[in-house]
Parts: C-alpha cells; sequence; structure tokens
C-alpha cells in the first residue's frame, strides 16, 4: 500500500475535482500551498474576464498535498455539473450583466489579435519588472542576517513569489489561447493527432529555462582555457570542482558566477520551496556544463529546422485548400505567443521560488545547528505562520513532524491519488448555443486545456508502453528511471528518461537526453513541449511507464507511433 492510500480523499467543496497532472511532480508544501491557490485563482481569473471566457475561474485545492481544480462557469452555482437547459441559458445570456459583458469582449478578441498586446506588455513591462525585482533581492546574503532582518528578507521574498505567481497566471490566456485556436481548427480540418498539429511549434520556444546566454558564454569560456578544460575533464567530486572552476582567473570564474546567478536558484524537479534547487545540487550543474561543452565544440546540424518544416508543410497539406490561408494565420500566432508558456515560468515562478528557499535554507541551517530540526531543508514543511515562530521562538512542529511530513512528500505518487473526486462531470455547454467568436474562444480554451490536463487510459502490452506521441523520432538507448532529484547525478549523456512527470524546473537535464517517456502528461504537459523543442522522441501519459521499463534496459522509442519497448 503505498503512502497516499493510506490518507482519506475527499472533495475539497462542491461540484466535480480534477486531479492537476501538470503543475507538480508530487505533494506540495504547506508554505507553497498557501501562496498557489489565491495567486492562481486571482491571476488566471482575470485573464479569463479580459479575454471573455464563460469560465468565471479555476478553483483550486490540495487533498493531501495533492492538487485538484474544479472548472467554476460564469453563472452557474458551485455545485453545477452539467450546463442547464437552453432556455436557462439564453435567459442568462440577455440577462446576466457579466455574461453579456464577457460575450462582448469575446466578439473583439480575435479581431485585435488581443495576445499581441499582452505579449508586447509581457516583453516591454512584466518581464524586465519581475527580472529587476529578482536581481535586487538575490544581492542579499540571507545568512549574513540577523533574525528579525532574515524574516524581514523572508516576508519581501515571499511577496516577490506571490506576485510571480499572480503574473504568471496573468498570461494564462495570451500564452494557451492561440495554441489552443490552432488546435480546434486542426482538428475539425485534419483529424490529426495533437502531437502532429502541435509538432510544427518545436523551435519557437528556444530558451525555455531563460539561461541559454549564460550557459553558452559559460561553455565557451571552459572550452578556450586549458586549465578550466582539464578540471571539467577530472574526477574530482562535485562541489569541490565547481569550487575549482570558480577560482580560474579570467573569463570562466565570471561566466560560472553569470551562469549560476541566473539559474542557480531555481527548483530543479518542482515549482514548490519544497524542491531542491540547482545550486545545492553540483553535480546537475556540472553535467549541464558538460553537456553545453560538447554541443559548442560540434557542428550543429540543420535536422531540427528540417523536421519543423516537414512537419508543417505535412499539416498544411491535411488541411483543405479554402481553408490553408487561415491555418497560416493560426501557426504563426501560435508560434508567436509559444515562448510564453515557458517563460511565465522561468522568469516568474521559478526564480522567486528559488529565492524564498534560500532565505528558508538560511534560517533553516540555524535551527539544524541548534537541534531544532533535523536537517535545514525540513523548515520548508512548515506553513508560513508555523516557520516564523519555529524561526522567532523555537514554537510549533517539533523536528520529527517536520521530518514526517518530508517523508510523506518523498514517498507519495501521483498514481495513488484518485483523479478525481466528487460527482462524475456533465457536459460543457453546447458551443452551437453561443455567438461565433465565443464559441471559437470556448473551443479553443478547451482543446488546450484538455491537451494540457489529460492522461490516456494505460494501454500497456508486455514490456511495451503507449502513450501519446508528443514529439517525433526514433530513438534507442538506456533506461534511465528517476523517481526524484535524489537520482539526478545517475543521468548520463544519451540515456532516455523515465519518469512520472516533468515540469519546467526539469529543463536543466534534459540537454543531456535522447528521449522522453512519462507516466503523466498530456499534449501540452512540459514533457511534450521540451521534447519537441530539444527534437528528441517524446512519449507522455503511459500511466506505469516507470513500473514497467526497467532502469538500465535498452529501449526503443518512437514518438511518433507513442510507444517506448524494452529490446534488452
Amino acid at each position: 500500500m503505498s503512502i497516499a492510500t493510506e490518507r482519506t480523499f475527499a472533495p475539497p467543496g462542491p461540484g466535480s475535482w480534477f486531479l492537476d497532472p501538470t503543475h507538480f511532480t508530487r505533494p506540495v508544501t504547506r508554505f507553497h500551498a498557501e501562496i498557489f491557490v489565491e495567486e492562481l485563482r486571482r491571476g488566471f481569473g482575470e485573464s479569463l474576464r479580459r479575454y471573455g471566457s464563460l469560465l468565471e475561474r479555476l478553483d483550486w485545492a490540495f487533498v493531501n498535498g495533492f492538487c485538484y481544480y474544479h472548472p467554476q462557469p460564469l453563472g452557474a452555482p458551485p455545485d453545477a455539473t452539467d450546463h442547464p437547459p437552453r432556455e436557462v441559458w439564453e435567459r442568462l445570456a440577455a440577462d446576466h450583466p457579466e455574461i453579456r459583458t464577457r460575450l462582448a469582449t469575446s466578439a473583439t478578441v480575435f479581431e485585435r489579435k488581443l495576445w499581441r498586446e499582452d505579449l508586447r506588455r509581457w516583453d516591454e513591462e512584466v518581464r524586465p519588472g519581475l527580472q529587476r525585482e529578482r536581481r535586487e533581492l538575490q544581492q542579499v546574503e540571507p545568512a549574513l542576517l540577523d533574525t528579525g532582518s532574515l524574516l524581514a528578507y523572508l516576508d519581501r521574498c515571499r511577496e516577490h513569489q506571490r506576485r510571480a505567481g499572480y503574473l504568471h497566471h496573468l498570461f494564462n490566456m495570451p500564452a494557451l489561447l492561440p495554441m489552443g485556436d490552432l488546435l480546434a481548427h486542426c482538428q475539425e480540418w485534419t483529424g490529426r493527432t495533437t502531437g502532429e498539429i502541435l509538432a510544427p511549434l518545436a523551435g519557437s520556444s528556444p530558451d525555455p529555462l531563460a539561461d541559454r546566454e549564460e550557459l553558452a558564454e559559460l561553455a565557451a569560456a571552459v572550452a578556450s582555457d586549458a586549465r578550466a578544460s582539464e578540471l571539467l575533464a577530472s574526477s574530482a567530486r562535485p562541489q569541490e570542482l565547481l569550487a575549482a572552476l570558480g577560482a580560474v582567473a579570467g573569463r570562466t570564474s565570471t561566466a560560472l558566477a553569470g551562469y549560476l546567478e541566473t539559474s542557480g536558484w531555481r527548483p530543479v524537479n518542482g515549482e514548490d520551496v519544497g524542491d531542491p534547487c540547482v545550486a545545492e545540487l553540483p553535480d546537475v550543474v556540472l553535467a549541464a556544463i558538460r553537456s553545453a561543452v560538447s554541443s559548442s565544440t560540434r557542428p550543429q546540424a540543420d535536422a531540427p529546422a528540417d523536421q519543423r518544416a516537414d512537419a508543417a508543410a505535412d499539416l498544411r497539406d491535411a488541411v483543405p485548400a479554402p481553408h490553408r490561408s487561415r491555418f497560416d494565420e493560426l501557426l504563426a500566432e501560435a508560434r508567436l505567443v509559444s515562448r510564453l508558456r515557458d517563460e511565465r515560468g522561468s522568469c516568474a515562478d521559478l526564480p522567486a521560488i528559488g529565492l524564498t528557499r534560500r532565505a528558508i535554507l538560511a534560517a533553516g541551517r540555524r535551527l539544524a545547528e541548534q537541534g531544532r530540526i533535523h536537517a535545514p531543508a525540513h523548515l520548508a514543511e512548515a506553513g508560513y505562520a508555523e516557520l516564523r515562530a519555529l524561526v522567532r521562538t523555537g514554537s510549533g512542529p517539533d523536528a520529527a513532524e517536520l521530518a514526517a511530513r518530508a517523508h510523506y512528500r518523498d514517498h507519495a505518487r501521483y498514481a495513488d491519488a484518485p483523479p478525481t473526486l466528487g460527482p462524475p462531470p456533465g457536459d460543457p455547454l453546447p458551443p452551437e448555443w453561443l455567438p461565433p467568436a465565443a464559441a471559437r474562444l470556448e473551443r479553443a480554451l478547451g482543446a488546450v486545456v484538455f491537451a494540457m490536463f489529460s492522461n490516456p487510459a494505460s494501454r500497456t502490452e508486455g514490456r511495451t508502453v503507449h502513450g501519446l506521441g508528443a514529439s517525433p523520432g526514433v530513438y534507442e538507448g538506456p533506461a534511465r528511471v528517476i523517481s526524484g532529484v535524489p537520482e539526478f547525478d545517475r543521468i548520463r549523456p544519451g540515456d532516455v528518461l523515465v519518469t512520472d512527470a516533468t515540469t519546467t524546473a526539469f529543463n536543466i537535464v534534459l540537454p543531456l537526453l535522447g528521449a522522453i517517456v512519462t507516466d503523466r502528461g498530456g499534449a501540452l504537459s512540459h514533457a511534450a513541449i521540451v521534447a519537441r523543442e530539444f527534437a528528441i522522441p517524446g512519449v507522455v501519459g503511459c500511466t506505469d511507464a516507470t513500473a514497467v521499463i526497467p532502469d538500465g534496459a535498452w529501449v526503443r522509442v518512437d514518438g511518433r507511433a507513442g510507444e517506448a519497448a524494452v529490446v534488452r
């Protein structure tokens, strides 16, 4: 029996609730849950209103640390599981002020290409503002602060994390709507799979972790410095080797500092203050540097660009001739905003979460030295009020309780959490009841939400697992079954990553991989997107790949067929 199945899973409110398979790889901390729900609901709610969606919001709640969501249509009671009768809907559309406003708004969204305005605001105002805030916070060394100043600094980091989370979800609609619009139209025109429709988007988000320039500069510096190259090839302990690279005078030390400043305090396998950051895993940092150096010293092929062009041409050929000019426009708009999906994490949530964790660890080290907790990272298991009390007075959950919370999060599995809670969901409002622009918007939103959150049923046959073909191509190599961050040091160049799911923070190890296979995730899950960006075969949503594929087995991954088979 799993540690998660020992607990009761009850609906956190009226209506139907769905397990979120996208944002997290394991149960979250209380500290993060207190921030995530409020800021996602506020930011996404405002984004839906700006675009005139008839979805008022997504309600979110954590049950035993697992994230569940409940769609709340505008004008519907909280316990509704189906759309109203048509006559009731028509009265609502005529009399409900907010519904009337949103229908009028949706009529202008596609004509204005509203997402372009939002992308421009992101580029010119929001992202630079977040980067300024991050740099200011990062200049403070929390280990040097007294207790009162450290708590004040933690408050600043937490508020920055709240703001970053809010802004991430405020830009949900511009990041996702054009992709959903492409999906909905191409599914109707061609009957192609979601993976085939999204394949031409590869390459439109070329810097998913927002550190490409820094890593390229570091790779070039190491490659041009004989001493640095010698160190990188050595078998010294990772922490000692990083320190030695940092001591190499000139370009290498400067580039390493710049890279760690950009990427060091980002969580590696999750989006939570309870997840380790890059700077805490020197072996992962070295693997990224070695991979970048290797890539920078060999000629780059044009195959990925050719594959993208071929995928776009193939999809366009499948579109009926009268619709091809519309297809070209839809694809161009989806490509334009595609990078925003990753940038909302890499430039907002992830660095903000990392800075908060840095402050928590500084306080945790003091408590660990005093014997109040077992490990500095265990302080991240406390809620915000608990954490402040522990740091200020020592009162609150004891060391054993915090260790138990960490143990639960380390061992509870998403596979053991029920996929739904509450009554079965009903059907959404029929699009034909809506004005054309509103129907188009709701179809697009529905298509993209399905692509993000859906997970296919298990179709395992012997030692072959089946899922969604997320990125085309065939690759054979050794399987590396990874259950969490402590195992990242086992990943070697050319491995096939087999894991439960990935998040944006996983990007640092992706350049090492030959292919990706996951238990969870849809065609717009993180694993699917980055597999396309890195031009490696990917199969997502296999349900039980981590149980079927043995670690070290030789596997063949077919990203077009959506299967991974143990060869030997």
